[in-house]
């Protein structure tokens, strides 16, 4: 097994600290760097100088930090929770013009939900399109719709002692295509059930992403600004807090993709929805990362999303607000890939412009 050496961790969990901040509470900040060392360990960034710990898990990560965890599962579960309560008292008609939680604190922690009001119900049409931006199933329709490629999976509760025995490894599994394996995964015992299973007492489970099939993904940072540019700002908000969701329960108290389950929640009890599947699939093929593209199309995860630039001391989210509400906002660099924001922003206003004119 690949894993990550306890002093690497260490190092880049102190390297994160010294070097960046994000616009959230302490306690969160923690949360979002314990997932970028996990990646920073498959990928070899940061205190891993080129070498890749490509089985590194968040539980490895957890333990080697010194936490308990069951109460980091547990606050990153709180989080979720928290924006599933804001679907569901606005479903309950409740107005809710900020995005906050019943103590009146930020979603996520972030300070600027405090100041942005909003449209309750089109926040909930965004986490509805961001809840089905990963589903592989309504890729399959992209695909066929649009004639593109993407790709995709979905996280399984995997035993990684038979992962090892079959002579695989966690990049293997994320980056490979699956999808006629997955029946003789279960047969095995790689693929578990989750409901027979008590997870906080088996060290060797993990909730493991599996690719079904390699192809085109999607961009966050597309998923908020197409969002807001095809409806509102608003529902661009809403698609953040999906990809929140969908970052946090990676590591929660739950084995399932809790964003794509909001999104079925909202569909089924959100009368107000008003958004048809054509909708839904050409949002998803606005936000698809086209082929070449990888390095010039920003994707950033929660943490490139909150993180406060050095120079002009504003977020990613705070940008692309500033960029949809028509404010002034500074140039700079977001993202893992380094993309210039304003760049960013003239190919995803043509990308939407030429889509509403040619359908294409």
């Amino acid at each position: 097994m690949k894993i990550a050496p306890r002093r690497l961790i260490w190092e880049d969990f102190k390297r994160l600290h010294k070097e960046e901040d994000l616009l959230t509470e302490p306690e969160v900040e923690d949360l979002l760097f314990m997932q970028t060392i996990e990646g920073h360990s498959h990928n070899g960034d940061g205190a891993f100088r080129g070498q890749k710990f490509v089985d590194t898990t968040m539980n490895d990560i957890t333990e080697a930090l010194g936490r308990d965890i069951f109460v980091v599962r547990s606050a990153r579960q709180l989080l979720i929770d928290e924006i599933y309560e804001y679907a569901e008292r606005v479903m309950d008609g409740e107005n809710l013009t900020h995005l906050v939680n019943g103590r009146g604190e930020p979603l996520m922690r972030c300070p600027l939900f405090l100041e942005w009001e909003v449209n309750p119900k089109d926040v909930l049409r965004g986490l509805y399109l961001g809840g089905l931006m990963d589903d592989f199933s309504v890729r399959k329709k992209v695909n066929e719709k649009f004639h593109i490629n993407m790709g995709g999976g979905k996280p399984y509760l995997i035993d990684f002692r038979v992962m090892e025995k079959m002579g695989l490894d966690g990049e293997m599994l994320a980056h490979g295509d699956h999808e006629d394996k997955l029946d003789e995964y279960r047969q095995k015992g790689l693929i578990i059930d989750a409901s027979n299973i008590d997870f906080l007492r088996h060290s060797s489970i993990r909730f493991q992403y599996i690719r079904h099939r390699r192809g085109l993904g999607v961009s966050d940072d597309a998923a908020v600004v197409v969002g807001g540019l095809l409806y509102n700002l608003s529902v661009g908000l809403g698609a953040y807090l999906a990809d929140a969701i969908d970052t946090l329960d990676k590591f929660s108290l739950k084995f399932i993709e809790q964003d794509d389950k909001l999104a079925h929640i909202i569909e089924k009890n959100f009368k107000e929805l008003n958004i048809s599947e054509d909708e839904v699939l050409s949002f998803i093929y606005l936000i698809t990362i086209p082929e070449g593209m990888e390095h010039k199309v920003p994707d950033s995860s929660q943490r490139y999303f909150l993180q406060i630039d050095k120079e002009t001391q504003i977020t990613a989210i705070e940008s692309h607000y500033r960029f949809l509400t028509g404010k002034p906002y500074p140039y700079f660099k977001i993202s893992y890939e380094r993309v210039q924001n304003e760049e960013f922003y003239k190919y995803i206003k043509k990308r939407v412009e030429d889509f509403k004119k040619n359908g294409v």
